[in-house]
Order: C-alpha cells, then sequence, then structure tokens
C-alpha cells in the first residue's frame, strides 16, 4: 500500500517536473523571441542612421525634412526599397501619395519604419508649416493618384500630378455628361414621363431636332447632335459610366483638348459611317465618342503595357484594384451587353419603334484607334510634335472630306424633308 502511494507520488512529481519545464521553455522562447525583435530594431534603427538620415539632411528643408514627392522617388529605388520591410515601403508610399506638396521629418519617417507612428504626428497632421488649402490639396492629389493610375506610365502620372493644379478642372467629360442627363430628363417629359430601360427614344419622331435621320442629312447639326439622345436608359447609363470612369481620369492627364479631339471626331465618325453603310437608318447615343476614348486608351495600354504596375512600391491590394486586367474586365462588361443591345435594337426590334444604326460603334472604335497612340499616350509631347500625330488627324479629316461628298452626290438616300 505505501509503495502503491509513493509510486503514485513520483508519478505525480514527473507531471509536475514536466509542466515546470514547458512553462520554463515557454518563458525562455518568449524571452528569445522579444530578444530577436530587439535585435532587428536596433539594425533597422542603424539602418535609418547610417542610409536614410543623410537623405533627409541633404534636402534643404531645415530641420532633416524631405518632400513627399521626393521620397516617394527614393522609395522606387532598391537601394533603399530593399533594406526597408515592404509593409513600411507600402504604408510610405500611400502617405506619400496622399500628402503630396509636403515635408516629413526624420523622426516621423523613423517613427513610421519602427511602428511607432500615430495618427497626430507631423506627417498627417497639421505640424507641416502648411496652410489647410495646401493639405487638402495634397490629399486630392493622392486620390487623382489612385484614379489615374496606368493611364500611361505610371513615372509619368506621378511627375504630372506633382505639378497638377486642378486649373482648369476637368469640365469636358462632365459637362458632356450633364447635358445627356438633362436632354433625355427634358425629353422625357414632354413623352409624359414614358420610356423603355432598352428600345425607347424620347420624343422620337422626325421634328426631333437632335436625332440623326438619314432624310434630314442636309440639317448638318445632326451628325453631331445625335450624342445628346440615347435610347432607353440603360444606354445612357453605360455611356455616363464609360466618360465618367475612363473619360474623366483621361481628361485630368491629358488635358481636356486632347480629349475632345478624339470624342468630337469619334463622334463625327461614328454619323458619317453610318451614312455610308446603312442608308436608311436613323441614329442616337454617345457611342461614337464613348468607344472613341474607350478604344484609344485600349491601345495606349497596350502599347504600354510594359510600363503599368511597375511600382514596387505598390501593394499588392492596390496594384489590382488599379491593374491593367481589372480594367479591361470592366471595359468587356460594359461592351458586351451595350453592342448586344445595339444589335438587338438595329435588327430584332419591332418596326413600330425606330430603329438606330450600330456603325457609331464601329465609326468611333476606328477614330479612337487611329487617334489614341498620338493624343492619349504621351502627355509630355504634343501631338504634333511627331509625324504620327499630324498623319492620324488628317486621316480622319480625309474620312470626314470623303463621307461628306458621299453624302452629297450618293442619290440612294430617302427623300429628304424639309418641313
Amino acid at each position: 500500500m505505501g509503495s502503491r502511494w509513493r509510486d503514485m507520488l513520483m508519478d505525480y512529481g514527473n507531471v509536475l517536473g514536466d509542466k515546470s519545464s514547458r512553462s520554463s521553455s515557454a518563458y525562455f522562447s518568449v524571452n528569445g523571441d522579444l530578444m530577436d525583435k530587439r535585435n532587428e530594431d536596433v539594425q533597422l534603427r542603424q539602418t535609418l542612421e547610417v542610409f536614410f538620415r543623410p537623405l533627409f539632411q541633404k534636402f534643404v528643408y531645415g530641420g532633416e525634412k524631405i518632400a513627399c514627392h521626393d521620397l516617394r522617388s527614393i522609395l522606387r529605388e532598391p537601394e533603399y526599397r530593399d533594406r526597408l520591410p515592404p509593409d513600411k515601403v507600402h504604408e510610405l508610399a500611400d502617405l506619400c501619395d496622399f500628402n503630396q506638396g509636403r515635408a516629413v521629418k526624420y523622426e516621423e519617417f523613423a517613427k513610421i519604419v519602427l511602428g511607432k507612428h500615430d495618427d497626430n504626428s507631423s506627417f498627417g497632421g497639421s505640424d507641416t508649416g502648411l496652410h489647410g488649402a495646401d493639405r487638402d490639396m495634397g490629399r486630392t492629389k493622392g486620390a487623382l493618384r489612385v484614379v489615374c493610375t496606368n493611364t500611361t506610365q505610371q513615372l509619368m502620372v506621378d511627375d504630372y500630378l506633382f505639378e497638377y493644379k486642378c486649373l482648369p478642372p476637368p469640365f469636358f467629360m462632365i459637362g458632356v455628361t450633364i447635358a445627356q442627363i438633362i436632354v433625355y430628363i427634358v425629353f422625357t417629359s414632354q413623352d409624359g414621363w414614358y420610356t423603355s430601360a432598352l428600345d425607347s427614344i424620347p420624343n422620337a419622331n422626325h421634328t426631333n431636332v437632335l436625332m440623326y435621320y438619314p432624310n434630314r442629312r442636309h440639317e448638318a447639326w445632326r451628325y453631331v447632335s445625335y450624342w445628346l439622345l440615347h435610347q432607353g436608359f440603360i444606354d445612357l447609363i453605360f455611356n455616363v459610366i464609360i466618360q465618367l470612369v475612363l473619360g474623366v481620369p483621361l481628361e485630368i492627364m491629358f488635358k481636356w483638348w486632347r480629349l475632345a479631339i478624339v470624342w468630337i471626331l469619334g463622334v463625327l465618325a461614328g454619323s458619317l459611317g453610318q451614312s455610308l453603310t446603312d442608308h436608311y437608318v436613323g441614329l442616337a447615343g454617345a457611342g461614337g465618342g464613348a468607344y472613341a476614348i474607350m478604344a484609344a486608351h485600349c491601345l495606349t495600354l497596350w502599347q504600354e503595357r510594359h510600363h503599368l504596375n511597375d511600382d514596387p512600391t505598390e501593394s499588392r491590394t492596390k496594384k489590382i484594384l488599379c491593374g491593367l486586367p481589372l480594367r479591361v474586365t470592366l471595359m468587356v462588361i460594359i461592351l458586351i451587353p451595350q453592342i448586344a443591345l445595339a444589335v438587338y435594337r438595329r435588327w430584332f426590334l419591332d418596326p413600330i419603334n425606330i430603329r438606330v444604326g450600330i456603325a457609331a460603334h464601329i465609326g468611333g472604335i476606328l477614330a479612337g484607334i487611329t487617334l489614341g497612340p498620338a493624343y492619349l499616350k504621351d502627355i509630355k509631347r504634343y501631338p504634333w510634335q511627331e509625324g504620327s500625330g499630324l498623319f492620324s488627324l488628317f486621316t480622319c479629316l480625309i474620312f470626314i472630306g470623303g463621307t461628306v461628298i458621299f453624302n452629297i452626290i450618293y442619290k440612294g438616300y430617302p427623300a429628304e424633308i424639309y418641313n
């Protein structure tokens, strides 16, 4: 009996010993992790002092400061970027993007890298010597950088937005969109607010002063004004998405007049192409202009594909959201239903309704492919500084002139209506 109790006590002691040994080993493991973390912090501090502090002292801002734009450029260089933790590189890049035009102190930079940054620090706070308007402009430029990512080479985007003053603002595409919405509302109200999502044109009759009709070709403004009308609000929504999501960033980057040339010539190419290929069908919608800027952008994206998403400071999530695959996917999602609707309206719509041609989409695509590389690719060069820019514009003008002559001399159109 006594031996049994003695054996049980010995077993219990062994269990306690195991627990104490495990606890001791866990303690030393945690302590070792803390030591490793402390050593990493010490090494990182030494790296900052040796490689980064001299950079802050080199720039003449006083108090060891560096402009966010300059820090952004430094982070792109492997010599410096590889010495910092990747997550801190992404964090610094985002902070620089949303604080353009401002300076950051070395102390604040070190706090961010070492994980001791707080929201009340000088990077995001008011200890920068800048007025509220300047801080707001810095945040605006950061948002614009996200919006304009991959509209062209990213280095070109950053350099341009650093000097961007938002004067004038992107008024062309926004103005076009507002005009389309107003016209749709006005004409729909004249029809007693009856409209279909797919196949109705507000106030659709031959007295409509905006729509292109083949029997009113003598009213030359119709070759341009048809973009104000839309065949159903679904078509309007698609074009508004293209113009705002794609057109506005392109207008910010390449100036309003470049985008206006591509868009207007796309509209003209659409109506003239319709008059050339489909003599008895009218035309409405902004497909010519919208598809022109979309085609131009897609072509320049393909030509610049090796220079897109090449910023090593960007996080993986940001690269995916602003990347080329997602952008192309969204374009395809818009293109497929819109083209399907256009085909339905042209060949399968009830004859009681006014059919609308599909040539505007094709004409806009051809205009965009012709003009895109010269007008929506390189912000630093004017289109007329390269032979391709003048040639593409001359090609479009030749097409317009030829189709105008064809409209005058061809006798196969329906009889003109003059009342």
